[in-house]
């Protein structure tokens, strides 16, 4: 199943999941990719983070939880594509990239988590979405205005749309 909007497209492949979404921001690559890689501007958007800015360097998050997410740089490029694996207790051993290309005076993100399992993606979904959004409102603002409940109010979007069964609906 998938399908290709503002929802992103999703592919199910036996108990796993790969998730695609695209986005324009309106701000330079490099501004997009400060955004992505330097923790002072993660925590704006997406949690506390350490990084370090190399292949193998360690990639950690800690996102809206008491489990951080922990990973290691696949991919350093900048300032086009960073890559890192993604081990938490709802993705384990799954994939994050994310692609940025310069379009016009602004940015196209190709954004892509592999190997999330099926039983997590009511949460994972939503939350990527969620995420983009934050992403989205620190590139244009001082001081974001973030709603840690975001993903839960687009859930029920996700679960219809999708036609998710026999998925966890709470962390």
């Amino acid at each position: 199943m998938s399908s290709n909007d503002a929802l992103g497209e999703f592919t199910r492949q036996g108990d796993h999941i790969d998730v695609h979404f695209e986005r324009f921001y309106p701000r330079p690559v490099n501004t997009v990719w400060s955004a992505l890689t330097q923790p002072e501007r993660l925590a704006d958007w997406m949690g506390a983070a350490y990084v370090e800015p190399r292949v193998g360097g360690r990639f950690e998050l800690m996102v809206g939880g008491p489990h951080p997410m922990t990973g290691r740089v696949r991919v350093w490029d900048p300032p086009k594509v960073l890559e890192f694996s993604w081990s938490n207790t709802h993705a384990p051993d799954s994939v994050v990239r994310y692609e940025l290309q310069r379009q016009g005076e602004g940015t196209r993100l190709i954004f892509t988590h592999q190997g999330m399992p099926y039983v997590n993606s009511a949460l994972m979904l939503p939350g990527w979405h969620d995420f983009l959004e934050h992403l989205g409102s620190a590139l244009l603002e001082a001081n974001p205005r973030v709603d840690p409940d975001g993903w839960q109010k687009r859930q029920a979007i996700y679960v219809d749309h999708y036609g998710l069964n026999d998925v966890r609906l709470t962390p």
